[in-house]
């Protein structure tokens, strides 16, 4: 008689990236030896994440499961946090990439398959820039430029502005910094690649629609949440959109949004025109669905995905498996730690990253990088206020 094969361990891994960053990944190991992996790394989640990680790892020591859904169930609630949510969505991620490794067969095959050989993509290197002024914006962009082939590169150049916390006084004077980056990025790349500009919603309307009349001028070709869109009208966000469309730019957002029916309404409203959902709020399947109601209704889709390279590798797979998706965000040069965890880098050529090859999403994260989940007050962020890079509170 042949048992069913079931999932018997659940182990958290942690990588200690910089004061602003820690990556969780999570580990599937079932009955038969075989692994699977996801990413379960939350800014400022940590300590929830951990706790929740050991209780699955305890439930599935009493009861061993032959999937993960079970595992979802035990830990679901009616309001689901940030933190709550990247468990589920690693728990989804380290079950197919578990199913993926025993078929032998590339992750993107457990969804769907991939309809291209490579997916487009841009770097985010707003983590890795540690001078924060005009010249280090711009070195770091061409660093990563000439060293990934990146088709562009986005940033988060304003630091420290936030409209509902500065007087009028120093809002311009903090913006104009931002400004400054920006130019510099835009004048040290010249046609080697364009220039995307993450605001963070920093900005109320009358200031988001001078944000994106000036980085319209500088030749910016993506400006993505410029303010709290989800606030303002729906005629409101179409008129942002506009102005971003007779300055040559698309208008982008969306990370936020956690379901298809949030997705529909968002698509409706007609304030955007790339949407970068997160897929650790909204799982892989429930991801792709999102990204191919954006696509059949016109709309770019792209994802959101800062962070480690599980999640970078995974989203790569996801990518593949949408139909006219448009470009993917990748998280590049904040730490060498991404080398240490994944030693051969997925393949990039002409502003593209090679699928996985192999089973899964293409490669085990290194051991000897990694180790087991005690993340404490001591190595990470109370808070990101006024930690620069750090995102929408730096």
């Amino acid at each position: 008689m042949t048992h069913a094969i079931t999932i018997s361990e659940a182990t958290l891994w942690q990588a200690a990236v910089s004061a602003k960053t820690t990556w969780l990944f999570l580990c599937l190991r079932d009955s038969a030896g075989c692994e699977g992996w996801g990413e379960a790394t939350s800014f400022g989640n940590e300590a929830e994440i951990v706790e929740l990680a050991g209780h699955l790892s305890k439930v599935l020591k009493q009861a061993p499961t032959r999937g993960v859904q079970e595992l979802i169930a035990t830990l679901r609630q009616a309001e689901i946090a940030p933190g709550r949510r990247a468990l589920f969505s690693a728990l989804e991620q380290a079950g197919l990439d578990l199913a993926a490794r025993r078929a032998n067969l590339p992750l993107a095959e457990m969804l769907g398959g991939a309809l291209q050989a490579s997916v487009p993509f841009y770097a985010n290197i707003n983590r890795g820039i540690q001078d924060r002024s005009p010249g280090g914006f711009a070195a770091q962009a061409r660093h990563i430029v000439q060293a990934t082939g990146a088709c562009a590169v986005k940033i988060a150049p304003f630091d420290g502005y936030r409209w509902d916390r500065l007087d009028w006084s120093e809002r311009r004077a903090v913006m104009q910094v931002g400004f400054d980056r920006v130019a510099a990025v835009r004048a040290e790349l010249g046609t080697d690649a364009d220039v995307f500009v993450d605001c963070h919603d920093r900005f109320d309307l009358q200031g988001a629609r001078q944000v994106v009349a000036e980085l319209c001028r500088m030749g910016v070709v993506w400006i993505e949440d410029p303010t709290a869109m989800h606030l303002i009208t729906p005629d409101d966000q179409r008129r942002l959109r506009a102005a971003c469309h007779a300055g040559g730019a698309r208008l982008a957002g969306g990370e936020a949004v956690t379901n298809t029916w949030q997705m529909a309404q968002l698509i409706a409203q007609g304030g955007h025109d790339v949407v970068l959902p997160d897929l650790r709020l909204t799982g892989l399947q429930e991801g792709v669905a999102m990204l191919r109601l954006a696509a059949a209704s016109g709309v770019g889709a792209s994802l959101h995905n800062p962070v480690g390279p599980v999640l970078d590798a995974v989203s790569v797979e996801v990518a593949a498996s949408v139909p006219a998706f448009l470009i993917l965000e990748r998280q590049i040069g904040e730490s060498e730690m991404t080398a240490r965890i994944r030693p051969n880098a997925a393949s990039v050529n002409d502003g593209r990253v090679a699928c996985a090859s192999g089973a899964g999403f293409g490669f085990t994260p290194a051991a000897e990088a990694l180790e087991l989940s005690q993340v404490t007050s001591a190595n990470r962020l109370a808070s990101f206020l006024g930690t620069p890079g750090a995102g929408p509170d730096a």
